[in-house]
């Protein structure tokens, strides 16, 4: 690939010839030299680098691995090997970093509930009041979530939205990605407000739901993983009862998530089955919601909460998409850009294209693609000024020769909002290095326009962004007892890296594994002490101790921890502390099978104002 981006670099200058066996430095040398443009310009390709990162249990018999890879803006694969020593022998399968963040879903909710929803039915529309018009409102439920009470606890659930083709018949879907987007890393950005918000120890933080066997749809049998992301919590922002702007990223790291579990009580746990947080997260095909976490029905939360300008950015996997190899090579004459139809938007101001005034025949969009790819999914979205009406999509594998693809009807505006506008078919097998779209009439005379223009498949290669990815994957099949060596490993087309070699110890049974973790919250009085627990399958309980010394003297209350064999968040709310002085504390986990205890940690609490 980077012979082939010289080469076109080159071609303006053909009495040079590349040796195509120099190594890639020296090819370099050679571009810059012949090139016409400066060498400031250019970056020169580099190996990636890599960092092997954390692991931990997946009950005694496996681990989930991290680490993490910077491409260099070059498309990377990577893997991690394993095995009972630095020979290792044994390795995960090879995976390819994910596109860019460059698909973008925003709603401001001006125009009604926009498709998302709470417990029973369409969220609560307010037209006025928000950050700049329309918001919507949490008011509390009718009932708790007990469907993971076993797993992370009670929940509320705040707000959410469908994201794929499961979901309740008489609900909307937003259809991201044609219902498989890529949260791997997305970014997160939205307003909030508490309105006499009372937490009483709940959180509010971002969940995720997928399912794991897409075949059974929503007919019994199926099974759906819910993961927490307790790497951040909104419930901070609920306080000063004024609108509050908060951002945050998914990071994918799983020391940064909580497995939601299930509830056995309700014989659920054969749906809301383990997957691990890499694929959950990499195909969000359910939903994805803000939920109360940690929720005691004893003592609930008080009050209600406000949600306005909701943003997320997630993977862009459109073929069409320019660093997923989708060339433009022809479009319709227009004072507008045509290269807003694959800039990753649905829709908004700025976002859309429109044809000249009052077309007259039908207007095409043809794509290039740099490699021969299978379109799986075509998805055209909508222009809310100047709609399109009749649209045809073709393929071709010469360029030349056209040959129909699907023909849809796009509708005139999108219910319940903008980005329900799109016209959207699935089911595709077709292979092609080239793709037309065809208008063929508008719902208005005057003009005839589009949004997004997407278009799913496989065999593209798709450039990662020049920045630092957090992967892992998860190992099974381990010897209880035995200790893993295990590094991350990245490719490009440069060459290979290899990460540094950690160990895991695989444990041979299911007491309670523990790690202290940080303190938040600080004030001159109070803290919040956090700390990860792994039940290993097995009901357990924990606590913290504190005090001024590692003799600590103080504990908090014993809290059930859940009975799965994954880590999860855990905290405790101390108050009463005295201004200006260290405390230490740890934490502690008790099951069946004995009693663990984290490292010791300290914190200092603020001066008395």
């Amino acid at each position: 690939r980077v012979l082939a981006t010289i080469r076109r670099m080159l071609l303006p200058a053909p009495t040079l010839r590349l040796c195509t066996t120099a190594p890639p430095r020296l090819i370099i040398v050679l571009a810059l030299a012949a090139a016409p443009f400066t060498a400031a310009a250019v970056v020169e390709p580099t190996l990636p680098t890599v960092i092997s990162g954390t692991a931990t249990a997946v009950g005694n018999t496996g681990m989930t691995v991290n680490g993490s890879v910077h491409p260099h803006g070059l498309h990377t694969r990577y893997f991690f090997e394993y095995g009972p020593d630095e020979k290792y022998g044994t390795r995960s399968p090879t995976t390819e970093l994910p596109p860019r963040l460059a698909a973008y879903y925003r709603v401001e909710w001006n125009d009604g509930y926009a498709g998302w929803y709470e417990r029973n039915g369409p969220i609560p529309y307010h037209a006025e009041g928000g950050v700049s018009g329309g918001f919507v409102r949490y008011l509390g439920p009718t009932s708790d979530d007990h469907n993971h009470d076993d797993g992370i606890g009670t929940l509320q659930l705040s707000a959410y939205m469908y994201t794929g083709p499961l979901r309740d018949p008489k609900n909307m879907s937003v259809y991201l990605a044609a219902g498989d987007p890529d949260l791997r890393g997305a970014k997160v950005s939205l307003a909030v407000r508490g309105r006499d918000w009372v937490a009483n120890g709940t959180e509010l933080i971002w969940w995720t739901q997928s399912q794991s066997n897409l075949e059974r749809g929503t007919q019994p049998g199926w099974q759906r993983a819910n993961w927490a992301y307790t790497g951040f919590m909104l419930t901070d922002a609920l306080e000063s009862g004024q609108w509050e702007n908060v951002s945050f990223r998914l990071r994918h790291d799983s020391e940064q998530w909580s497995f939601g579990g299930y509830w056995t009580k309700q014989s659920n746990y054969e749906r809301y089955s383990y997957w691990p947080i890499d694929q959950t997260q990499a195909h969000n095909n359910y939903d994805f919601i803000f939920v109360l976490a940690f929720v005691d029905p004893q003592n609930p939360p008080l009050g209600a909460h406000d949600l306005d300008n909701f943003e997320l950015v997630y993977r862009n996997k459109s073929l069409v998409f320019p660093s997923n190899g989708g060339r433009l090579i022809e479009s319709p004459e227009s004072q507008a850009d045509p290269a807003v139809v694959t800039d990753g938007w649905r829709n908004g101001p700025d976002r859309m294209w429109h044809s000249a005034e009052n077309p007259q025949a039908p207007l095409e969009f043809v794509y290039a693609f740099d490699n021969l790819v299978t379109i799986q999914a075509v998805q055209l979205h909508q222009n809310t000024d100047w709609p399109a009406k009749e649209v045809e999509c073709l393929v071709s594998q010469d360029g030349k020769t056209f040959s129909a693809l699907s023909q849809q009807t796009l509708p005139q505006q999108g219910t319940p909002g903008a980005n329900y506008g799109f016209a959207l078919e699935t089911g595709l097998s077709a292979q092609a290095t080239h793709f037309k779209l065809r208008i063929l009439s508008g719902y208005q005379a005057e003009r005839w326009g589009l949004g997004e223009i997407e278009v799913f498949g496989t065999g593209a290669t798709m450039l990662p962004d020049d920045e630092l990815y957090e992967v892992n994957t998860d190992i099974t099949g381990l010897v209880p007892g035995t200790k893993y060596h295990y590094r991350l490993v990245a490719i490009n087309d440069i060459g290979t890296s290899w990460g540094q070699d950690q160990t895991f110890l695989v444990a041979t049974d299911n007491q309670p594994q523990v790690r202290t973790g940080v303190c938040t919250r600080i004030t001159d009085s109070t803290a919040k002490i956090e700390g990860r627990v792994n039940p290993m399958g097995r009901r357990t309980t924990f606590h913290f101790e504190y005090g001024p010394d590692a003799s600590y003297g103080q504990t908090t209350d014993s809290t059930y921890a859940g009975l799965q064999n994954v880590p999860r968040t855990v905290f405790a709310n101390v108050n009463g502390l005295r201004p200006a002085t260290t405390y230490h504390y740890r934490v502690i986990a008790v099951n069946e099978e004995g009693e663990s205890f984290g490292a010791d940690a300290t914190f200092r609490t603020a001066p008395n104002n």
